[in-house]
């Protein structure tokens, strides 16, 4: 895997961090409000990752590719949700939606993804782009240059046509199925196509000098900061949280690409595959878990001082999560790698 995606994994499951934590705690929030996109940087960085699959597709077993995903994400987020289950329960909380979110069924209504853990609304998402991967694959890879380029120019249309169409009849308040089907797919393959987009340029352009690289990275920067105000002045203008203004994750799924694009440039430094080498690693276990952690944040916060709080709050979750990557995620994806490597030979 590439550093720099294991850096910018790192990065998105920071910003979705400070999206949750950054209120209640206090923190300094500004363009910050917006973090909450990195959720579509994650889907962005999906799209990169299984670029290759889709245009460049080898044959391969679907039941092996099918063990590898499954073992990469299901293990844990078993984990994590027994864990918040726990919780659930020890706070006298009703345990709802439990075999829902045991299945990764939990899309029916925004009470149900959020239950017991908000960003659980993404993971049938990823899942849904797992299942999409072998589809896209067998419509797009192999066929002649100029066969491929037309087929795929019709796939991001139609992606973007139903995006459109989806948020023009979804309901946030009746919470109908096109609301539903705008969090999942189909109405988040754009942010997924614009993931294989990046590498589908940076194929086609791997040499890119350093004054464009960082033209594009500034440009990518400066939009989802622009973004950022718009969102935070339109929150302000409708008094309440407007399920519409978390639309712009479109846009700024855009800008993302851009900074990913002009990222692929960068020199490989010994610090910076450190930091991208544990940023990846301990990205899905931090997406997972930070939750369980804001409250004992808010607690210790009201008890010593929001520094020394957040301070002991990111202590525990580190250690959670290296908990988490060491005892179930590691373990999981290696066995899951291995099997699948017998059953394709």
């Amino acid at each position: 895997m590439l550093w720099v995606i294991e850096a910018w994994r790192g990065l998105a499951a920071l910003m979705v961090l400070w999206a949750h934590w950054g209120g209640a705690l206090g923190w300094p929030m500004g363009p910050m409000a917006f973090a909450f996109t990195g959720v579509d940087l994650f889907f962005v960085l999906s799209g990169f990752v299984f670029a290759p699959a889709i245009l460049q597709r080898a044959p391969v077993s679907l039941a092996a590719y099918g063990l590898r995903r499954v073992t990469r994400i299901y293990p844990a987020y078993v984990a994590a949700l027994a864990l918040y289950v726990a919780l659930a329960w020890y706070a006298g909380k009703p345990l709802l939606y439990v075999p829902e979110h045991v299945l990764m069924a939990h899309v029916q209504s925004r009470e149900m993804a959020f239950y017991y853990n908000p960003v659980f609304w993404s993971l049938p998402a990823e899942v849904s782009f797992y299942v999409l991967v072998p589809a896209l694959g067998w419509l797009l890879a192999g066929a002649a240059a100029r066969q491929q380029k037309w087929r795929w120019a019709v796939v991001c249309v139609l992606a973007l046509g139903v995006r459109f169409g989806l948020l023009y009849s979804a309901d946030g308040a009746a919470q109908n199925l096109a609301y539903v089907l705008l969090s999942h797919l189909p109405g988040l393959l754009a942010e997924f196509l614009v993931g294989v987009g990046v590498w589908r340029h940076w194929q086609l352009q791997p040499q890119a000098t350093a004054r464009s690289s960082a033209l594009l990275g500034l440009a990518g920067l400066l939009g989802w900061l622009a973004l950022a105000q718009l969102f935070g002045a339109l929150q302000s203008a409708s008094g309440t949280p407007d399920w519409r203004n978390g639309q712009l994750g479109l846009v700024a799924a855009l800008c993302f690409a851009a900074m990913l694009r002009a990222s692929l440039s960068l020199p490989a430094t010994h610090w910076g595959l450190w930091a991208s080498q544990w940023g990846g690693r301990m990205s899905y276990a931090m997406y997972l878990l930070h939750m369980a952690w804001l409250t004992p944040a808010v607690m210790a916060s009201a008890l010593w001082g929001t520094a020394a709080g957040t301070v002991l709050a990111l202590a525990g979750l580190t250690v959670s999560c290296l908990a988490l990557h060491w005892l179930v995620e590691e373990p999981a994806r290696h066995w899951g790698r291995s099997l699948a490597r017998r059953w394709e030979r």
